[in-house]
Protein backbone atom coordinates (compact mmCIF):
# COMPACT_ATOMS: atom_id res chain seq x y z
CA UNK A 1 0.00 0.00 0.00
CA UNK A 2 1.57 3.32 -0.85
CA UNK A 3 1.81 5.84 2.05
CA UNK A 4 -0.53 8.67 1.25
CA UNK A 5 0.39 12.25 0.79
CA UNK A 6 -0.10 14.35 4.20
CA UNK A 7 -0.55 17.76 4.07
CA UNK A 8 0.69 19.97 7.19
CA UNK A 9 -2.50 21.29 9.32
CA UNK A 10 -1.44 24.55 7.91
CA UNK A 11 -1.42 23.80 4.58
CA UNK A 12 -4.35 22.69 4.48
CA UNK A 13 -5.52 25.68 6.25
CA UNK A 14 -4.30 27.67 3.99
CA UNK A 15 -5.45 25.49 0.71
CA UNK A 16 -8.77 24.89 2.38
CA UNK A 17 -10.76 25.73 -0.72
CA UNK A 18 -8.74 24.20 -3.53
CA UNK A 19 -7.94 20.42 -1.09
CA UNK A 20 -12.37 20.79 -0.85
CA UNK A 21 -12.45 21.23 -4.71
CA UNK A 22 -9.76 18.86 -5.44
CA UNK A 23 -11.63 15.75 -3.41
CA UNK A 24 -14.97 16.57 -5.53
CA UNK A 25 -12.72 15.78 -8.79
CA UNK A 26 -13.84 12.75 -10.21
CA UNK A 27 -11.11 9.99 -10.25
CA UNK A 28 -9.40 11.80 -6.90
CA UNK A 29 -9.18 10.07 -3.92
CA UNK A 30 -9.06 11.50 0.16
CA UNK A 31 -6.27 13.51 1.32
CA UNK A 32 -4.58 13.34 4.22
CA UNK A 33 -4.17 15.56 7.28
CA UNK A 34 -1.86 15.48 10.15
CA UNK A 35 0.84 17.33 12.66
CA UNK A 36 4.72 16.36 11.09
CA UNK A 37 3.48 15.19 8.14
CA UNK A 38 1.50 11.61 10.21
CA UNK A 39 -2.09 11.13 9.12
CA UNK A 40 -4.65 11.95 11.63
CA UNK A 41 -7.97 13.19 9.09
CA UNK A 42 -8.99 12.08 6.16
CA UNK A 43 -10.75 14.70 3.94
CA UNK A 44 -13.17 13.26 1.12
CA UNK A 45 -16.20 14.06 -0.88
CA UNK A 46 -19.04 12.70 0.31
CA UNK A 47 -20.37 11.09 -3.10
CA UNK A 48 -16.74 8.80 -1.94
CA UNK A 49 -18.22 8.72 2.22
CA UNK A 50 -21.23 7.09 0.62
CA UNK A 51 -19.58 4.71 -1.48
CA UNK A 52 -17.62 3.46 0.97
CA UNK A 53 -20.18 3.19 3.59
CA UNK A 54 -22.39 1.29 1.21
CA UNK A 55 -19.63 -1.06 0.72
CA UNK A 56 -19.47 -1.50 4.18
CA UNK A 57 -23.13 -2.60 4.45
CA UNK A 58 -23.05 -5.15 1.59
CA UNK A 59 -20.12 -6.93 3.05
CA UNK A 60 -22.02 -7.34 6.23
CA UNK A 61 -25.32 -8.32 4.64
CA UNK A 62 -23.07 -11.22 2.83
CA UNK A 63 -21.16 -11.91 6.32
CA UNK A 64 -24.61 -12.15 7.96
CA UNK A 65 -26.15 -14.10 5.07
CA UNK A 66 -23.28 -16.80 5.40
CA UNK A 67 -23.80 -16.78 9.28
CA UNK A 68 -27.38 -17.55 8.74
CA UNK A 69 -26.58 -20.68 6.36
CA UNK A 70 -23.89 -21.89 8.59
CA UNK A 71 -25.78 -21.59 11.76
CA UNK A 72 -27.83 -24.04 10.03
CA UNK A 73 -25.17 -26.33 9.32
CA UNK A 74 -24.66 -25.73 5.62
CA UNK A 75 -22.40 -24.28 3.14
CA UNK A 76 -22.98 -22.17 -0.12
CA UNK A 77 -22.41 -24.02 -2.93
CA UNK A 78 -19.53 -22.66 -5.37
CA UNK A 79 -22.09 -21.29 -7.64
CA UNK A 80 -23.84 -19.56 -4.05
CA UNK A 81 -20.43 -18.31 -2.79
CA UNK A 82 -19.76 -16.63 -6.19
CA UNK A 83 -22.69 -14.96 -6.40
CA UNK A 84 -22.91 -13.03 -2.82
CA UNK A 85 -19.20 -12.62 -3.12
CA UNK A 86 -20.14 -10.31 -6.38
CA UNK A 87 -22.61 -8.47 -4.43
CA UNK A 88 -19.97 -8.61 -1.60
CA UNK A 89 -18.18 -6.17 -4.18
CA UNK A 90 -21.13 -4.32 -5.47
CA UNK A 91 -20.86 -5.73 -9.05
CA UNK A 92 -24.68 -6.88 -8.48
CA UNK A 93 -27.51 -6.21 -6.66
CA UNK A 94 -29.66 -8.78 -4.63
CA UNK A 95 -32.14 -8.72 -7.72
CA UNK A 96 -29.92 -10.04 -9.75
CA UNK A 97 -28.05 -12.66 -7.46
CA UNK A 98 -31.64 -13.97 -7.00
CA UNK A 99 -31.90 -14.39 -10.32
CA UNK A 100 -28.63 -16.01 -11.11
CA UNK A 101 -29.37 -18.51 -8.10
CA UNK A 102 -32.92 -19.38 -9.36
CA UNK A 103 -31.60 -19.86 -12.73
CA UNK A 104 -29.10 -22.11 -11.63
CA UNK A 105 -30.96 -24.33 -9.43
CA UNK A 106 -33.39 -24.74 -12.28
CA UNK A 107 -30.79 -26.58 -14.61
Amino acid sequence: MLLPEVLSFREFRAGLAATLKRVQEPGTGPVFVGAHRRPEAVIMSVAHYRDLQEAAERRHAVDEALASVRAEGLEPSAEGRRVLDAVGRGEIDTDEARARLLAHHRR
